[in-house]
């Protein structure tokens, strides 16, 4: 970790603690307030003086403990940056780290925006992966971190809370996609780690940047580009299409997109932790718990509908909570494919509703609306039975699927 990172770290770390105390402060209250009531029902206003007092002692010590531990945090994240700075500040950044990434990761999900405006050193700049390191976009860092050098890249980008590792997901253990596609089908990997609480729009202007510089700096001239993306991976994926400009070098190049268990017609996950939050914070003994859950991500967010361009959530007031996506239309040219799970053995099973726990059937193929087509063509929709959303990461089925995608004649889909 560098010091500029450590002292970060201390900040953020003791804002989420003072956070945690009052969502616990909140839970507390919500008991004993119930307790409370019970009491005076069985022995009339003479209780109410002891809930007064024990409601002021109560949130006195929440408030002393969530200062104390906001505090203690920076001091120690403050202690740790200067004994680094002290000893040249020689070690590996917590974006390299092989476990600290991820729990930060799942922080940048929750708060990555936050985290981004006020403690930008842990917020990745999005960034291709490889070995565990950021590569150097110019054609030596990508040839140092490649080696041999294919002029068909596949791009994958993570979902929600992850990192380019949740592609090896650990509840499977099949050789991951990237590795199996480059064997297969000689497309070069090319892993992407992005911070998955910003806006998803303004990680589809940066995958734009971030594809632009990788076409300038690849060894040879490509001659194909795939884009796979895992949920919010997905939809980021269509926010950089539907934002590169015409004449970006690239573009012409995507063949194909493929998006697994993205959720574009949004999560009833994300919209009801937003109507948890709106409704508890209309109540006294909620509002703790409705503030904490009201500062989740602008990324958390715009899942709620499956927001892709500014101008899906831009003019949109404080309290508007109506879906207002406006659906780029798809670049031509390019074949849209959506590989979506269930959990039940049938579509049917469970309903359509439930989906793969996370995102349901219709929200993951984009269904058409009586105003606007769906991303994907009928045969271009494979649905996986018998899975969750996490297990489209890695599993046979979902790559059998993958594989036919990829191996459609690219001239079928060309203009």
């Amino acid at each position: 970790m560098k010091s500029r990172e450590a002292a970060d770290l201390g900040r953020f770390a003791g804002t989420e603690l003072r956070h945690a105390t009052t969502l616990v402060h909140g839970v507390h209250s919500g008991i004993s307030d119930t307790i409370h009531r019970a009491v005076q029902a069985a022995v009339g206003p003479a209780a109410l003086p002891v809930q007064i007092i024990a409601d002021a002692v109560t949130s006195t010590a929440y408030t002393a403990t969530g200062f104390g531990l906001d505090a203690g945090s920076r001091v120690a994240g403050w202690i740790a940056g200067q004994r680094l700075r002290s000893r040249g500040d020689e070690a590996p950044s917590i974006h390299d780290a092989p476990r600290g990434h991820q729990a930060l990761a799942f922080g940048l999900g929750i708060r990555g925006d936050a985290i981004h405006a006020h403690t930008p050193s842990i917020s990745p700049a999005m960034q291709v992966r490889s070995g565990g390191r950021r590569v150097d976009l110019t054609p030596e860092g990508v040839g140092a971190a490649y080696g041999q050098i294919g002029d068909q890249i596949a791009v994958f980008l993570h979902g929600l809370c992850g990192t380019e590792a949740a592609w090896q997901w650990r509840g499977n253990p099949q050789t991951p996609y990237a590795a199996r596609l480059a064997t297969d089908l000689g497309l070069t990997p090319v892993t992407v780690r992005y911070n998955t609480g910003l806006r998803i729009s303004e990680n589809g202007q940066a995958l734009v940047a971030l594809l632009d510089s990788l076409h300038s700096a690849w060894p040879v001239p490509l001659t194909k580009i795939v884009l796979i993306g895992h949920s919010m991976g997905g939809l980021v994926v269509h926010s950089a299409l539907a934002q590169a400009p015409d004449d970006a070098a690239w573009l012409p190049l995507v063949t194909d997109s493929v998006s697994l268990g993205a959720p574009h017609h949004g999560s009833p996950v994300a919209r009801g932790v937003r109507h948890a939050a709106d409704t508890l914070t209309e109540t006294t003994r909620g509002r703790r718990i409705g503030a904490y859950l009201a500062q989740r991500s602008l990324g958390v967010r715009d899942l709620e509908y499956g927001n892709v361009v500014p101008a899906d959530w831009q003019d949109a007031g404080s309290t508007d909570t109506s879906d207002r996506r406006t659906h780029p239309p798809d670049r031509t040219g390019i074949r849209h494919h959506a590989i979506v799970a269930v959990l039940g053995r049938r579509p049917a099973q469970l309903g359509a509703g439930v989906g793969d726990l996370l995102v349901p059937l219709d929200s993951a193929r984009h269904l058409a609306t009586a105003t606007h087509p769906s991303r994907f063509a009928d045969e271009d929709v494979t649905v996986v039975t018998g899975l969750d959303h996490l297990g489209l990461l890695n599993n046979d089925r979902v790559y059998t699927a993958l594989h036919a995608a990829l191996s459609a004649p690219e001239l079928s889909v060309r203009p």
